[in-house]
């Protein structure tokens, strides 16, 4: 496995159990331009996935999660998961926070870190082992889906509280990439049944924006409930901070029901494994393991089918 820091110079860089000085339990840091290892990290476990920021670096075996500095290469911090033989996670890559998710102990449970909050919420995401976590390069939302492949949840990071559901469709299929659109109006997903899906983000937006307005209504009647309950009982020091109550219990719907949303754009390729991202001026760009790659634009007033604008083999021309 080779991972990208951007487009820099610097790679990362796990072994195979067939190569006896980097095999799986190992990650090199590696600096292209010098032609020289950085750094050398190795673990009890294979390491079976890892992600890069542009100050972090975070590392993930079956039952355990590292995260590192990059710069130092120091462990900032140890975290015990649930079994996660496929590497499941997600991150944000926003320096301004560090959010990381990850699946946990109960099946279908998935935990949300805050380093900068000091937080760790528990939401019951689905009912089934999960497949996918992935979360917007601010941390607001979290996406996540099992292997079953059908339903895709997301969720406010802040609280846990869903937001939407969108399916991909009826029978079961392998979710390959879940991403979302760099301003968070669209979720995009691929899968083993070739169809690349694209959903509205709208009803996500309208309720994350109507809870944190929730909130801020709720922060402004806590403080003024503190500063009477101060004058009330001064000298006293048990308060209730009721709103530490809510950053720890799992709030699921909210006593809200959500219906699955169909996507509203599809993009119809051969090819059953591929990732993708989105372009600019409302286009969709797609990457398949056979080397083809994809471009096509989304029909941003009628939806539906996507006309391909773009089709190349990328091993052909290489």
């Amino acid at each position: 496995m080779v991972v990208m820091l951007y487009k820099t110079n610097i790679l990362a860089l796990i072994g195979s159990e067939n190569n006896p000085i980097y095999n799986k339990n190992k990650v090199v840091i590696w600096d292209d331009y010098q032609k020289k290892s950085l750094s050398e990290l190795k673990f009890s476990q294979n390491v079976l996935n890892l992600k890069l920021r542009k100050d972090k670096i975070v590392i993930i075996c079956f039952d355990k999660i590292y995260l590192f500095n990059l710069s130092s290469f120091q462990n900032i911090d140890i975290i015990e998961s649930g079994e996660n033989p496929h590497g499941v996670i997600g991150i944000n890559y926003s320096q301004e926070r560090t959010i990381i998710a990850y699946p946990d102990k109960k099946k279908g449970t998935i935990k949300i870190k805050n380093y900068e909050k000091s937080t760790n919420i528990n939401v019951l995401a689905h009912e089934k082992t999960i497949g996918n976590i992935v979360l917007t390069n601010n941390g607001d939302l979290m996406a996540s889906a099992t292997e079953m492949g059908t339903i895709i949840r997301i969720f406010n990071t802040d609280n846990g509280s869903l937001v939407q559901e969108v399916r991909r469709g009826k029978e079961k299929a392998q979710i390959k990439c879940i991403c979302f659109e760099p301003n968070n109006k669209f979720l995009a997903a691929t899968s083993t049944r070739g169809t690349v899906h694209i959903w509205s983000l709208s009803t996500a937006l309208k309720t994350l924006g109507k809870k944190n307005e929730d909130n801020e209504s709720q922060k402004d009647k806590d403080k003024n409930n503190e500063i009477t309950q101060e004058k009330e009982t001064e000298g006293t020091n048990n308060i209730e901070n009721k709103r530490s109550i809510f950053n720890v219990l799992p709030n699921i719907l909210g006593g809200e029901f959500f219906n699955s949303e169909w996507s509203f754009a599809q993009v119809r390729i051969k090819e059953q494994k591929s990732i993708c991202t989105f372009g600019s001026d409302n286009t969709i760009v797609i990457v398949c393991n056979n080397g083809k790659y994809y471009k096509a634009k989304i029909p941003m007033d009628k939806g539906g089918d996507c006309e391909i604008i773009q089709e190349e083999n990328i091993f052909e021309n290489s």
